[in-house]
């Protein structure tokens, strides 16, 4: 079956690669090898798929983490699963190595959103479709087309030095004032000063952070805490409930979880990826 897929996809170069984390985490940067053009929306997925020295050839769906704005790069997010049938071949592959994909699909874009504000949550590499939105949304700004959107990024990982994409997420953030409406918040549910943490990212996982911010009841015991200089009460009041969407992607008991906070917010637009099950 895994063959009869792999004369269906195209091919594509590995151009750069970079891993952190102690080799637990990685952005691979892939140079389509048609020529012919090919498009997605920010927010999509693709299925890339590798041989492998123990399983054969291996499928497996990623988000994109890059914009459909990157000329011509199919970027990914990935983190490295102990024993798992694809990622340590992913990890070890060198520059120049060809990869397999399919043509991109699915629905987690900021068109099925429809709101003026959205916000984002993710748990590790469950970041990369967000870091797609926001850089296309950077670009447009970039080139003069504003953004209809205000994001809200909240984004979680166990230790600081975990976090993918912070300083180009940072960056956008910091272009508030030239109105760029990005809110970016990282929080480290392991706040470790030896693994990079510091005041400027907060305390607690994920999903507590949004809850605090909204006056969403925590679980008792729990130590959470926004980062210096953030307004929690100016953040939660610029969300209005019947103009806002939320989207999350990773942890699913960090998806599940939310569904509550959103639901007593007055949200009604909540959208998971999910592409494990379409």
């Amino acid at each position: 079956m895994s063959d009869v897929l792999k004369k269906k996809m195209q091919t594509a170069t590995l151009i750069e690669k970079t891993v952190f984390a102690g080799g637990r985490l990685g952005v691979f940067k892939l140079k389509p090898d048609s020529a012919s053009r090919w498009w997605y929306q920010a927010g999509q997925y693709t299925t890339l798929g590798l041989d492998t020295p123990q399983h054969g050839f291996v499928p497996r769906a990623y988000s994109i983490a890059g914009s459909p704005l990157d000329e011509g790069i199919l970027e990914f997010y990935i983190a490295l699963v102990d024993n798992g049938k694809l990622t340590p071949t992913i990890f070890a592959q060198e520059l120049g190595s060809k990869f397999h994909y399919l043509s991109p699909k699915g629905k987690f874009t900021l068109k099925a959103a429809a709101k003026r504000t959205v916000v984002m949550v993710a748990t590790g590499t469950g970041l990369a479709p967000f870091v797609g939105h926001v850089r296309t949304l950077w670009k447009l700004h970039q080139s003069g087309v504003p953004s209809p959107y205000r994001i809200i990024l909240f984004y979680g990982a166990a230790y600081a030095d975990e976090f993918g994409y912070r300083e180009e997420l940072e960056t956008y953030a910091k272009a508030r004032a030239d109105g760029f409406d990005f809110t970016f918040i990282c929080t480290s549910s392991r706040p470790d000063a030896a693994r990079g943490w510091n005041p400027t990212i907060a305390k607690g996982r994920v999903n507590e952070v949004v809850r605090l911010v909204f006056d969403q009841p925590i679980p008792e015991g729990r130590v959470v805490a926004l980062p210096e200089g953030v307004d929690q009460q100016a953040l939660k009041e610029s969300v209005r409930p019947d103009d806002t969407a939320f989207m999350t992607c990773g942890n699913p008991g960090m998806i599940e979880d939310l569904k509550e906070p959103a639901h007593a917010l007055g949200v009604g637009t909540y959208l998971v990826e999910e592409f494990w099950k379409a």
